[in-house]
């Protein structure tokens, strides 16, 4: 099959033909707010520069490098080979890798080292390296405890993180279920909340109460006090779900569940014959409503004081203390250098312990190019990948490697056909003909072929934030005048390509070829860069802040208004909808409830003729100040938004911490809300406290 040729040319300049009327709002339209002509302005990026050692002048290194390693081959390389190599990054550099100043030797020891595939390594220059650890970044609450106990999050003492887990919510926060509660929406409040009262502050509320309550105050709660103060175990958590407003703030809610654990624990709702269910509630109610209502100004007073301060490293105004006492939203500024990433400060080959291992990129010659990198006696196997349950397994990489030239021994009238041969000889042969004559390799061949083959590559996000990446540290030496003529395999099926041609025009490839993964192809050289580790942007940090550099490049600084944009993105057009969530009435209440300077735009799915223009979504996003949405591929666009903008996430209990760490790696301010709240309220506190920052 004939790969696929696109021309992008005409696909990035669709800007702002097309209109989408708003809601009722504002009565806007959305191409409104992107410039028709780009100039100079106030745009932020995380910062302003990344550069790599050596990325510009790639090719030229691993050619060299390649033809180092053939002129002075190890010994074992010289021996005669009767079966396939095999080389996995997953396994043969312990994950994200070791001392990866130089890939090749870390592969495993050079007695036993690739023979024919060399990987080099680029590191940020020092001047990006230490912009990167000096990025702003904001400190919060990155996921709700619903996620942390949930199965979204794989904890297991003692296993190491590897391909195959732990912890598919990413690499930011706490290793363990109990650190991620702590440090998780309800769960963060909780702990200072027990650091500041203790029981027996607690109990003091709780006798005030009680004094006057009229069902209980007839018991004797002096018997019950010694036994009160010494074992009611505290609370973990008071919510288990996002930022919300409720009709009772947080603290006192975390005093009435204390309340309740002790007053059954001490025989107290016994002995007032309080047991069922529904009498419990209704105590709790009464209590709510003394406390709430300020009924008993003693009661509400001492109730009130138990509140922790807010912590950060600034003064907060009222309001914001407002927003801290109903909801427990909190917010502190950091950098880069102290980021919560556990597994990257654990990891030897992390830079600075916060960051993940240079950008890399694997390299050979004469290679067939299937679900593997074929060469001569040799297969590459993508590592840490989504291929994790298909190419981890021990007996995948043999079958794998003779997947395609097998076939090829089983059809007529090719001269390959009825091979007698070995399978290992077939491989062998098939590969030096086609490396010898292009009119006799039964596949298609290409001079130079960019591989960042992964799968669910027909998946907006892993798409977007995994695989179109990879070429992100190598872009300035691809678009370079002297760069040969090259093909990029993005492996997916030629159906599932859609939208990704104008990714690539949106960095300035005016043409390209994209390779299918419908049949192999064979590639006189073949480059590999790092892999795009599934579901944890932070570990492909490189790859992801070096393609938003080049995008905004591309796409030219925007003059941003006076007025701030809050962009909802609604599904009404998804399998997964929230237009029923994020409705007219929704947008109303927000636009109504919000200072003049904010205007909330929609930006809905529905909307084909901006689905159908990437540069168009592109900065749309850029322009946004607040961004709103579920829980979803739609959130990828996050990668364009500035820094400093405060992504407000809908999570569900099953949903992974992926866009929590998006934002955080990229200097943005990120508040995980709760998937049942339909109260715009909830939504205008966190952007109120993420404008005082």
């Amino acid at each position: 099959m004939k790969p696929r040729t696109v021309s992008i040319a005409i696909a990035i300049v669709c800007i702002c033909s097309a209109a989408l009327i708003f809601s009722e709002v504002h009565q806007l339209e959305l191409f409104d707010l992107i410039p028709s002509s780009i100039t100079h302005g106030s745009f932020s990026s995380s910062f302003d520069t990344i550069e790599f050692e050596g990325a510009s002048e790639f090719l030229i290194l691993l050619r060299t490098a390649h033809r180092k390693k053939i002129a002075n081959p190890p010994p074992h390389c010289q021996e005669q080979r009767s079966k396939v190599n095999v080389f996995n990054r997953a396994i043969e550099i312990d994950w994200i890798g070791r001392n990866i100043s130089a890939v090749e030797p870390t592969w495993s020891s050079f007695n036993r080292s690739s023979c024919n595939f060399v990987g080099l390594a680029f590191p940020p220059t020092k001047g990006a390296l230490h912009a990167a650890l000096q990025q702003t970044t904001y400190i919060s609450s990155f996921h709700t405890v619903s996620q942390c106990i949930s199965d979204s999050f794989q904890w297991e003492n003692g296993k190491p993180f590897t391909c195959l887990g732990n912890n598919f919510g990413g690499t930011l926060g706490a290793n363990t279920e109990k650190g991620c509660i702590e440090e998780a929406v309800g769960g963060y409040q909780m702990k200072l909340w027990n650091e500041q009262n203790s029981n027996d502050a607690l109990f003091q509320c709780l006798k005030y109460y009680l004094d006057t309550d009229e069902v209980l105050r007839e018991v004797d709660i002096t018997t019950h006090m010694e036994d009160m103060i010494a074992n009611v175990t505290r609370l973990d958590y008071v919510s288990q779900r996002g930022y919300s407003r409720d009709d009772t703030d947080w603290s006192t809610l975390a005093f009435l569940l204390w309340s309740e654990t002790a007053l059954k624990l001490t025989g107290i709702l016994e002995a007032a014959n309080i047991t069922t269910s529904e009498q419990i509630i209704r105590n709790l109610q009464r209590m709510m409503a003394v406390i709430g209502r300020g009924k008993n100004t003693t009661v509400t007073k001492c109730v009130a004081e138990l509140l922790p301060p807010m912590i950060g490293n600034k003064s907060y105004t009222p309001e914001e203390q407002r927003v801290w006492k109903d909801t427990g939203a909190y917010l502190s500024t950091s950098t880069m250098q102290e980021s919560p990433s556990s597994l990257l400060r654990n990891l030897p080959g992390s830079l600075h312990g916060v960051l993940p291992p240079s950008p890399t990129a694997i390299y050979s010659v004469h290679a067939l190019l299937g679900e593997v990198v074929n060469v001569n006696s040799e297969a590459y196997f993508p590592g840490c990948t989504p291929y994790w349950n298909a190419m981890l397994r021990q007996e995948a990489p043999p079958k794998k490697a003779f997947i395609e030239t097998d076939l090829e021994a089983k059809k007529n009238g090719t001269i390959f056909a009825n091979w007698k041969n070995s399978r290992h000889d077939l491989r062998n042969e098939i590969i030096k003909t086609c490396a010898e004559d292009d009119s006799k390799c039964p596949f298609p061949t290409f001079d130079l072929v960019i591989d960042i083959t992964q799968v669910y590559c027909g998946g907006f996000f892993h798409w977007m934030i995994e695989i179109w990446p990879r070429i992100g540290p190598f872009l300035d030496g691809l678009l370079s005048e002297n760069m040969p003529k090259f093909a990029i395999r993005i492996g997916c099926e030629s159906s599932q390509i859609g939208f990704h041609p104008q990714f690539f025009g949106l960095v300035g490839f005016e043409n390209i070829t994209l390779i299918d993964s419908e049949s192999p192809v064979f590639a006189k050289e073949v480059i590999a860069p790092t892999e795009g580790f599934s579901h944890s942007p932070l570990l492909n940090y490189w790859n992801l802040v070096a393609m938003r550099q080049k995008v905004f490049s591309h796409l030219g600084p925007i003059e941003k208004s006076e007025n701030k944009t809050v962009l909802v993105i609604i599904r009404d057009a998804s399998r997964r909808p929230d237009a029923n969530i994020f409705n007219r009435k929704f947008l109303n209440e927000l636009s109504d409830g919000l200072p003049d300077i904010y205007r909330v735009v929609p930006f809905r799915s529905s909307d084909k003729k901006m689905m159908a223009c990437m540069a168009c979504q592109a900065r749309a996003f850029m322009l946004a100040d607040v961004i709103i949405g579920s829980h979803g591929a739609g959130l990828s666009h996050t990668l364009f938004a500035p820094a400093g903008a405060a992504i407000l996430e809908r999570v569900d209990k099953s949903d992974s911490g992926i866009y929590s760490e998006l934002a955080f790696m990229l200097g943005m301010k990120y508040f995980p809300m709760d998937v049942n709240t339909h109260h715009s309220g909830s939504y205008i506190d966190m952007i109120t406290l993420a404008n005082g920052y």
